[in-house]
């Protein structure tokens, strides 16, 4: 389901909602953090308003009940805003080339302290969420999310689950990885 007026598309998540809390509490301390920075990079205010309208229904969609008659009880699926996910991805371009030799990371280091990370880590979460909110889900994530909360055991609709669930989850583990907590050397 896409609304081309409003650039509107429906994402899947894994409902994950210890891991997915997790992830929301760190990106916001991290986004936080880079929207009072001035040297944050550029695209940095759109993504900070782009999560602030992704986050509370993302968050809300997790601690739902499942839609355990319907066809997807493992996946989340939200409408998000197609720029917000877009300003995501900058964001995490900006401050992955932030890592890179001879860049400022003063404000992905900051960020990656408010959010009681490492920069790396702080990135790869980034990139990641952005990953899986940008995988488009085409007829099938669009069939699914129709029939959210219906009870249906259809043989399109349980192929349509089996595509968009090892999808997303695919990339929800992909970039996976556990936050190191920041060392006296990581601050210097």
């Amino acid at each position: 389901m896409t609304g081309a007026a409003t650039g509107t598309v429906v994402r899947a998540v894994p409902r994950d909602p210890g891991a997915w809390d997790l992830t929301d509490r760190r990106l916001g301390c991290a986004l936080g953090s880079l929207a009072r920075d001035v040297d944050a990079p550029a695209g940095t205010a759109a993504a900070v308003r782009g999560w602030r309208r992704m986050a509370g229904p993302l968050r809300a969609a997790q601690h739902r009940p499942g839609y355990g008659p319907g066809p997807c009880p493992d996946l989340c699926l939200v409408p998000v805003g197609s720029a917000d996910v877009a300003a995501l991805g900058l964001l995490a371009a900006a401050l992955g080339a932030r890592t890179l030799p001879g860049a400022d990371g003063g404000p992905l280091r900051r960020a990656a302290a408010a959010a009681g990370t490492t920069a790396p880590a702080l990135v790869l979460e980034l990139a990641r969420v952005h990953g899986v909110l940008d995988l488009d889900l085409g007829a099938d994530g669009e069939l699914l999310y129709a029939l959210a909360g219906v009870r249906t055991t259809g043989t399109a609709t349980a192929a349509a689950h089996e595509a968009v669930a090892a999808r997303v989850g695919a990339m929800w583990a992909a970039g996976r990885a556990p936050h190191p907590t920041r060392t006296a050397d990581d601050r210097g």
